[in-house]
């Protein structure tokens, strides 16, 4: 069923063969390499307008794409010939690697007057570099065309921003299609190694939760993080001699994002290989290289590596064309360049075109305007209303195909754009993140030399969905035994207890304190008064100078305020984590005066709220630096208040990153269950991004947790699971210790949300 699935996703289209395939080919040649129409004779009976386009690139990239970018302005040109109205692309390259780019992007948005309009931004692409640019474009919605920054955050946040756009799908899919080969190639174990920074963090927060998905087993210390300073040898030492003495394959992603940095980390592999004895043909470890390690410099290190990169859809024709033309592979990113210069041509057509003059659009039904200036659509607009509209006349990405898009736009009708990518497809709010990618997997053996070993895509073009990670439907859940008995009688309860427990102080991590503050307010609503639930928050983002809503605290935009007649008992700061334990054993003090007073009736709930760190448990603080709170120092706590017969049952209920640490910690007390927002490889996800306030306003597991639970707190421990697994978005919510505590298919919330 699982190889059926990634089949069917990664695989819907054929490759060319034989006969058709090639006269296809010499189709499209003749297509993109006719001579240039005669066009002096109208000299003086056309407009031009001229559009400024910044490009932003490594001068590296620059030299590879240039050949594809010198296509693109060709076939723009040629393709609008006749026409009364022209686009004219004015590109001016700028060093994405320059020390002062950001002086650099901040004059390029902030024009003084007398400077050249800078009308469209392409590039970065790094994703590192791409928070800089799209804050600066915020204020003007300068539009940012970016071929191939992936970083899953980036685009997360940006979602909403219309001038935000992304030709190229997130890592999440790298991580998928690099996982599913693991699974259907039955590789049963995968390692990873990740740069400390914006485009690494993709693969660490997907990495595990892919792994989960296709049942490949992947171990909290098998992940690693990489920066300069970082000497892997003993971790690429101890994967090498595991695969070699199981005999079992490993794959191993190498998420890095510059030349130096996979110049390095290869050479500590092979010094890693030559300590054991090992060379090529005797390891059993695939070395995985993400998309920016397609380059010569990487493949002729001399270590056999695979690789993945974004290439064209094969059905376009674009990459046979690239080789034959220019006897090379086009460079990862080459079509999304090309079609994100078209698309800024076509755009750019389409306002010139429209017979209602250049201040009036409609998307979706909806007329284009804004609260603040710019008051009317700009190009970024024009181009979504573009690509939104597929009811036209298909088009292409060659010169032919362009100039039935350009025709068409020129009296007013908008083509069904299709360009090197495929369908040209894009989120259905904004219109400004792809939908489908195609990628080509290759190997090399380390001398520079670079094959194809197969293309996989997620189009759409042979009824293949696209991928949408965020809500995409996990194939993975647990399965419960239905016969599980605990053997012992409890009393009836008396009293409900709660721990609401938030170790976040900063506006960044906003979402930590409402969600305890939420829960608060479902307790609440469900029958505990303020003598039964300790508060732990910060409780700053009411007063914070960031708070555009002084006094409140919301989890939902326009929500109500969760901080409305909340109590809290401690902030943050004015604990230690041995204070914990006074308090959920309640050793009352002068210091800690509101603490539980439990009994062997009593029900409690501990909910957590905050940052997890990878392998060992969750931050005491926002996260880098902080201390770590165990789940040896939480089962330590609880085994405890049992031997004082300190409780009836407890629920876990814990959101951070590698929360399933702690559930896998309190496996084998009894009476005990907890529900995690991630199991021990993944990291949980934020959720609901709050654009006014420029935060996260909660996280998946909680909100889903709240919703439920509003919903039916009658609900089934098992049928709680489900629901959490099923709409928690982008982490396998995990049940531990049932064992120990009664059948999930009888117990039910209720035990906790009394009313």
């Amino acid at each position: 069923m699982l190889k059926e699935l990634f089949f069917k996703r990664y695989f819907p289209f054929t490759l060319w063969r034989g006969v058709g395939g090639k006269l296809l080919l010499v189709f499209l040649l003749l297509l993109t390499s006719c001579k240039q129409e005669d066009d002096q004779g109208s000299a003086n009976r056309f407009t031009t307008e001229t559009v400024n386009v910044d490009v932003i690139l490594p001068n590296a990239r620059r030299t590879l794409w240039q050949p594809v970018i010198d296509l693109a302005l060709q076939n723009i040109e040629w393709a609008q010939q006749g026409l009364p109205k022209r686009v004219k692309l004015n590109l001016r390259y700028h060093d994405e690697d320059a020390s002062d780019l950001d002086l650099t992007v901040y004059s390029l948005c902030y024009p003084e007057e007398g400077d050249d309009t800078c009308d469209v931004i392409l590039g970065p692409t790094r994703s590192s570099k791409c928070q800089m640019v799209l804050g600066n474009a915020a204020q003007y919605r300068v539009p940012v065309l970016m071929p191939t920054a992936t970083s899953d955050e980036i685009q997360r946040i940006q979602a909403e921003r219309p001038y935000s756009w992304f030709f190229t799908e997130s890592d999440v899919t790298q991580c998928e299609v690099l996982l599913g080969i693991c699974g259907t190639s039955h590789i049963p174990h995968a390692a990873l190694v990740y740069q400390d920074d914006k485009y690494g963090q993709s693969f660490r927060n997907w990495f595990g939760f892919m792994a989960t998905e296709f049942q490949v087993d992947v171990e909290a210390t098998d992940i690693q993080v990489y920066d300069f300073t970082t000497d892997l040898t003993d971790f690429f030492s101890r994967i090498e001699q595991r695969a070699h003495e199981t005999g079992e394959s490993t794959a191993l992603l190498l998420a890095l994002s510059s030349n130096d940095d996979y110049l390095r980390v290869i050479g500590q592999v092979k010094t890693a290989q030559q300590n054991l004895g090992l060379d090529a043909s005797t390891s059993k470890v695939r070395y995985i290289v993400s998309d920016t390690g397609d380059n010569k410099t990487v493949q002729q290190a001399g270590l056999p590596l695979y690789g993945i990169s974004p290439c064209g859809n094969p059905v376009s024709g674009f990459e046979v064309w690239y080789k034959e033309h220019f006897g090379t592979d086009a460079p990862y990113g080459a079509a999304q360049v090309y079609d994100a210069i078209t698309t800024i041509a076509l755009g750019a057509a389409k306002r010139m075109g429209n017979p209602t003059g250049q201040d009036d659009l409609t998307i979706d039904g909806e007329k284009v305007e804004y609260r603040e200036p710019p008051f009317g659509p700009n190009l970024a607009d024009w181009m979504r209303a573009l690509v939104a509209d597929k009811s036209g006349t298909p088009s292409s990405w060659t010169k032919e195909g362009l100039r039935t898009a350009f025709s068409l736009l020129s009296e007013g009708r908008n083509p069904s754009i299709r360009g090197c990518t495929g369908p040209m497809e894009f989120d259905g709010k904004m219109h400004a993140t792809i939908l489908h990618t195609t990628y080509r997997f290759w190997r090399t053996k380390g001398d520079g030399s670079n094959y194809t070993l197969t293309t996989l895509s997620t189009s759409s073009d042979s009824g293949a969905g696209a991928l949408n990670a965020w809500d995409m439907e996990k194939l993975f859940t647990q399965d419960f035994d239905s016969e599980v008995e605990v053997n012992h009688s409890l009393p009836t309860v008396t009293d409900h207890w709660a721990l609401l427990l938030s170790p976040s102080t900063t506006w960044s991590n906003y979402r930590h304190q409402a969600d305890v503050l939420a829960m608060y307010q479902l307790l609440r609503r469900h029958g505990y008064d303020d003598e039964h639930i300790i508060l732990v928050c910060e409780d700053n983002l009411a007063t914070a100078m960031e708070n555009k809503y002084p006094g409140e605290v919301f989890v939902e935009s326009n929500g109500e305020d969760v901080r409305k007649g909340a109590v809290v008992d401690y902030h943050f700061t004015d604990l230690s984590m041995d204070d914990v334990r006074s308090i959920v054993l309640g050793e009352q003090s002068e210091r800690l005066q509101q603490v539980f007073h439990t009994t062997a009736s009593s029900d409690l709930l501990i909910f957590w709220s905050g940052h997890g760190t990878d392998g060992r448990g969750m931050c005491w603080s926002d996260g880098l630096g902080s201390q770590v709170f165990t789940g040896q120092r939480m089962h330590d706590i609880l085994y405890e208040l049992n031997e004082r017969d300190g409780y009836r049952r407890v629920m876990l209920a814990i959101e951070t990153c590698f929360s399933g640490l702690i559930g896998q910690a309190i496996v084998g007390l009894p009476d005990v269950v907890a529900i995690t927002a991630a199991n021990m490889v993944e990291p949980s996800k934020a959720d609901v991004h709050d654009r006014t306030l420029g935060v996260f306003l909660s996280n998946a597991f909680s909100r889903s947790l709240r919703n439920t639970i509003n919903e039916n707190p009658d609900i089934v421990l098992r049928d709680l699971y489900y629901n959490l697994a099923r709409s928690t978005t982008g982490s396998h919510v995990t049940l531990f210790n049932e064992a120990n505590y009664g059948s999930v298919y009888e117990l039910t919330a209720r035990d906790y949300f009394p009313r």
